[in-house]
């Protein structure tokens, strides 16, 4: 192990023996687990090689097992660290490697548009457990910037998310699927990692539409489906009076066409877009003191 450049990161031992080296012991508050699966990585490569990106930015570079792979899949790779001791220990390893940049960066503070929109920008990393859904809604905030992101997150994050909108789902799955595709590529036991967490892991891959997937005003959409979500064990009709009062609830699902017995949690996407669709007009005619005026009440009192 004279040599960082030639450590074998996939090997629990030196990783280990790494580690201790250079005094680093992983921290849980930033969701350190370093992946050492030989097979998960190079599934990864692969998934990285079809994608064929111009510019790779990584979450989390670690030990840069992944990162000296990706560098041979791009014309730069932007490798985002925010531990300072793996930083020290990255510029060493990857000292030989000139289309990678190093950066001792919070991921959630990366501006992407530098790089520039619409070009073949793929995000690839293993995301701390703790702070998944602040890096994917930074990912779906800048998507006009990356093409696609493959992603390793805790398992059951994964699972609601591809089986959203549905029961089961989240508003975050359907924030992600307002926005892209993403599809499952394979699941990971703790042992793929050092220290090994303690739930499972699922490799996922993000790839971003070219315009959403629902046609209603954003903010009225995701008003809608955080309210849902919100209340997932509620009927729709119920669910739906946080927002306006009974007659507005009535006069919206009507236009609608959607039965307001139903849980929101059973409506999929093109019925979440028509309800949305729906409620932005209903808000609009309220303010505007047309019939459904009385819509401007206050909808906790109505």
């Amino acid at each position: 192990m004279n040599d960082p450049r030639t450590a074998d990161p996939t090997d629990r031992r030196e990783v280990k023996r790494l580690l201790e080296r250079t005094g680093i012991r992983p921290s849980k508050r930033l969701g350190q687990n370093f992946l050492v699966d030989r097979g998960a990585i190079e599934t990864i490569a692969k998934l990285v090689e079809g994608s064929d990106p111009e510019t790779i930015v990584e979450i989390g570079a670690g030990l840069g097992v992944l990162t000296r792979l990706l560098a041979g899949s791009a014309k730069r790779v932007i490798a985002i660290e925010i531990d300072g001791r793996l930083v020290e220990e990255l510029r060493r390893r990857l000292a030989d490697l000139d289309t990678v940049e190093i950066r001792h960066q919070d991921f959630l503070k990366f501006d992407f548009s530098p790089i520039g929109a619409g070009g073949r920008t793929l995000v690839v990393g293993s995301i701390p457990y703790r702070i998944t859904a602040p890096i994917i809604r930074h990912l779906v905030r800048n998507r006009d910037f990356i093409e696609r992101a493959i992603l390793i997150t805790q398992r059951e994050v994964a699972e609601k998310i591809l089986r959203s909108p549905g029961p089961g789902g989240t508003s975050l799955g359907v924030l992600v699927q307002a926005y892209a595709e993403p599809t499952f590529v394979t699941n990971l036991k703790p042992a793929s990692f050092f220290p090994p967490p303690q739930v499972d892991s699922t490799v996922w891959t993000v790839s971003f539409t070219d315009r959403p997937r629902f046609t209603a005003d954003p903010d009225s959409f995701f008003t809608l489906v955080k309210t849902i979500y919100g209340k997932r064990r509620k009927m729709l009709r119920s669910a739906l009076r946080s927002l306006l009062p009974p007659e507005g609830v009535d006069l919206l699902l009507k236009e609608a066409d959607i039965d307001g017995n139903l849980r929101g949690e059973g409506l999929d996407l093109p019925s979440l877009d028509r309800l949305a669709s729906a409620f932005a007009a209903v808000r609009r005619r309220g303010s505007s003191g047309e019939a459904g005026s009385s819509l401007d009440r206050d909808p906790d009192r109505g």
